[in-house]
């Protein structure tokens, strides 16, 4: 059989298309391109997608939990200084027994003291965080999460133990908040302390040192559980946050191992690939017309 000039250029055609194909496909390879189409090894294809989609449920979850510790960081710092604040109103209570404080003078000052520290409380009960009430539940953007009754006490408005919840990680979630009518569980403070101005400009220093006393230990008692209630759970948040990066990293490297290459045998894959086509073609250009070879050497 005869061998024309247009077979050996169809075959020539052929086998360059070929080779350049596989330097493509190593040159991609050195690109971090080594998984292009799922045909190509559909097992992996799987794998890297199922990682893929862990990747992006972790990185949710790790945003997440870092709004749940600013939640859980800046509750705990509110119930810190409301504590804070209540001894304060107990110290002002111990000191009414004293003989120092028995003039009306002494008992005014402590009043204005008591209700100084029952105002700063009442502001710490409203406290905010990115424009959301700290306590009032699921009500988080209410006006006001507390006010302050014509008979000194302090009227709720937010929601009933409505408890607001972050995910941590894939599956796992939360509570950031403590809903406002548990920080009253303890007593009305804010009731206890209103009284307690009055009784200080009445001269019923007796109540202030006994039955009030008592109430601010009630209440400080039971928002001192609160607080530790909040930093176990940021202390929680904090262990998942570094289960998830280690988790992270573990699904990072393997993505890397199916979809990456190795960079090495890459360029040394495309090297040989370019190697084998540029021989191709000066090997053709002999060998074929010039009019076919000379224009795709240009």
């Amino acid at each position: 059989m005869r061998v024309t000039n247009a077979m050996m250029t169809s075959q020539a055609l052929t086998d360059l298309e070929t080779l350049r194909r596989k330097f493509a496909k190593a040159q991609a390879g050195v690109n971090g391109r080594a998984l292009e189409r799922p045909s190509e090894d559909p097992q992996r294809v799987v794998e890297a997608m199922d990682l893929s989609g862990m990747k992006l449920r972790i990185e949710r979850a790790q945003r997440s939990g870092q709004d749940a510790r600013e939640w859980l960081r800046v509750g705990e710092n509110s119930l810190s200084a409301m504590i804070d604040r209540l001894q304060g109103a107990r110290e002002a209570a111990l000191q009414a027994g004293s003989p120092t404080s028995q003039d009306a003078d002494a008992r005014e000052g402590l009043a204005r003291q008591v209700e100084g520290l029952r105002d700063s409380i009442l502001a710490e009960m409203n406290g905010s965080h990115r424009g959301q009430r700290l306590f009032a539940g699921w009500k988080s953007d209410a006006p006001a999460a507390f006010e302050l009754a014509a008979d000194g006490s302090a009227t709720y408005r937010g929601g009933i133990d409505q408890v607001v919840r972050r995910d941590i990680a894939p599956g796992l979630t939360v509570a950031v908040n403590v809903p406002g009518n548990q920080l009253l569980a303890g007593g009305d403070f804010i009731k206890t302390l209103s009284d307690m101005a009055a009784d200080l400009r009445s001269g019923g220093v007796q109540a202030v040192t006994g039955d009030r006393l008592q109430e601010l230990d009630g209440a400080l008692s039971n928002l001192t559980v609160l607080r530790s209630d909040l930093g176990v759970r940021q202390n929680q948040v904090e262990q998942y946050e570094y289960f998830s990066q280690e988790t992270l990293a573990k699904v990072e490297e393997r993505m890397g191992e199916i979809t990456g290459v190795d960079l090495e045998s890459a360029v040394l894959a495309m090297t040989q690939a370019q190697t084998a086509y540029q021989a191709a073609l000066a090997s053709f250009a002999k060998s074929l017309p010039n009019s076919l070879l000379d224009y795709m050497l240009r």
